[in-house]
């Protein structure tokens, strides 16, 4: 019975196999082991941005105290709106609105630019154009003060604003008759004849209520010097021209249309310095464009009272002229250390001269060319004030002394206690945290409430340095994010000055690659 039932089981097995043909290679099969898979995605951190180039940063102050003033910055060059002043992104930006009074700029690349003029308006300030010089910016960021004088400065007058209203013509029936006088030696009176043609800068009539508004100083006063717009001299002259009176006449439509020009002339008076020659020189600036022009027609004065005549409306300034100073003009420094890198503003100012040189980090010698642009005569004396970016005082002579030659000025730093410190910012990817990269590029800035702004420079990789904060106070920061980070939100937020480094992070979504085992990008 064994043998047989192992012979059935044989058949069996022997059966199956001719009939399925398992197990055969008879028709050539092959086994294929399966694949690797899909390649593995990995999350790619942004390229890290380029570093910020050289910038200009400025601030718009009360002249006085230094608190920032919001404002309009307007750029020209030769009189014409600049077409080579751009903002970090390089978009051309003639003109800039500030809330906080600061502003940031760059040249347009492969321009060579020396010297932009900046004219600048704020509400209850007197308007005022300045040249910015650039020269410095190709060896690194470049600091401005802008400073503008309150109107209700010593020294002052501001005519209130007088209404006429004007004929489909351009003509008053009347004169219109706008003086002003503050009693204290201010006063200025205009006189336009009736029947006088008034019109905008192409000559087309103005029609409408117009609005006249007359301003001047007291000859002989620091507020006489200081609302006199940059440019009167110029650059290596060998003469200066000083104010010995000075008025801006404004005339504006209930449009806005200015009132630039006349069809005929129309008198103005003004209070010049006692003692000034029976015939003085005119100069004007239009206050739109920041041009000085010299007139043709003289300044007759008659006691301390100079008139003339005018087709146009503009600042004027009744000028004497005096010899150039001929003798290096040096600021040598003692006492304490310059903050770095931002250095310090010097200030000079008189009844003749006020200018700001802005950035100082050690002794100074005043380029020749800028002397004469200053107005310093060989006989000029002059205040001289030190301060911060803030507005910290660090010298201040208080009576004039004459700056045509040495002047020693010995630094005190003011009492409080400076921090520095060091601002990190990260772009993180939203889509693996893991994965970062250091937001190097941005334009960072930091300002106290009501106080100038500065620019805080990178490293390269994402960190920024805080430098010269008052300890304990509270800085506004804003981050402006550049290049593959752009698509990042500006940023703004509040630090403490308490010496111990920050840290921002900014979430960003980041794109995905298979392959590879990623990283933190620039770390």
């Amino acid at each position: 019975m064994f043998t047989n039932k192992k012979s059935l089981l044989a058949l069996s097995i022997a059966s199956a196999f001719a009939l399925t043909g398992c197990f055969s290679d008879d028709d050539s099969n092959e086994y294929t082991p399966p694949g690797p898979g899909p390649e593995p995605e990995v999350v790619v951190p942004p390229e890290q941005p380029a570093a910020l180039g050289a910038v200009v940063y400025g601030n718009v102050v009360d002249l006085e105290d230094a608190a920032a003033l919001p404002s309009t910055i307007s750029f020209f060059e030769a009189g014409v709106a600049s077409e080579n002043i751009v903002d970090v992104d390089g978009n051309v930006t003639a003109t800039v609105d500030s809330e906080d009074g600061s502003f940031v700029f760059q040249i347009k690349d492969g321009v060579d630019l020396s010297q932009v003029t900046a004219v600048i308006t704020a509400e209850n300030y007197v308007s005022k154009a300045f040249v910015v010089d650039l020269s410095e910016l190709s060896a690194g960021d470049v600091s401005v003060e802008l400073g503008l004088t309150s109107t209700d400065a010593e020294g002052l007058a501001i005519a209130t604003p007088v209404e006429a209203t004007i004929s489909e013509d351009g003509t008053s029936a009347t004169d219109i008759e706008v003086p002003v006088d503050n009693g204290d030696g201010a006063s200025s009176k205009i006189v336009i004849p009736a029947n006088t043609v008034l019109q905008d800068a192409n000559g087309a009539p103005v029609t409408g209520t117009v609005t006249v508004k007359v301003t001047t100083a007291k000859p002989g006063s620091a507020a006489a010097a200081a609302i006199v717009p940059q440019g009167l001299n110029s650059a290596d002259s060998t003469t200066v021209l000083t104010p010995s009176g000075v008025t801006s006449v404004e005339m504006v439509n209930a449009d806005g249309v200015k009132i630039k020009k006349f069809s005929s002339p129309i008198n103005v008076d003004m209070a010049v310095k006692e003692g000034s020659a029976a015939t003085l020189d005119l100069s004007s600036q239009n206050e739109d464009t920041g041009v000085w022009t010299a007139e043709d027609q003289d300044v007759t004065v008659v006691g301390e009272v100079g008139s003339f005549t005018t087709d146009h409306l503009t600042f004027f300034a009744a000028t004497t002229s005096s010899p150039v100073c001929a003798t290096p003009v040096r600021f040598l420094f003692s006492g304490d250390t310059f903050p770095s890198p931002t250095g310090l503003n010097l200030r000079i100012s008189s009844s003749d001269i006020d200018a700001t040189l802005p950035g100082v980090k050690g002794n100074l010698t005043v380029p020749t060319p800028w002397v004469s642009f200053f107005g310093i005569s060989d006989t000029a004396e002059t205040r001289v004030r030190v301060r911060d970016i803030e507005g910290n005082v660090w010298f201040d002579s208080v009576s004039e002394v004459a700056i045509c030659g040495d002047v020693n000025v010995a630094l005190t730093a003011p009492d409080v206690v400076f921090q520095s410190e060091t601002l990190n910012v990260t772009a993180v990817c939203s889509n693996d945290t893991d994965v970062s990269v250091g937001a190097s590029g941005a334009l960072v800035k930091y300002s106290r409430a009501n106080k100038a702004s500065k620019v805080a420079k990178g490293d390269g990789t994402g960190n920024y340095a805080l430098n010269n904060m008052v300890e304990g106070e509270t800085y506004n920061v804003t981050v402006k994010y550049k290049g593959s980070l752009s698509s990042i939100a500006d940023a703004a937020f509040t630090v403490t000055a308490d010496g111990t480094d920050e840290v921002r992070t900014e979430s960003i979504e980041c794109a995905v690659s298979t392959g590879g085992t990623g990283g933190t990008g620039g770390n």
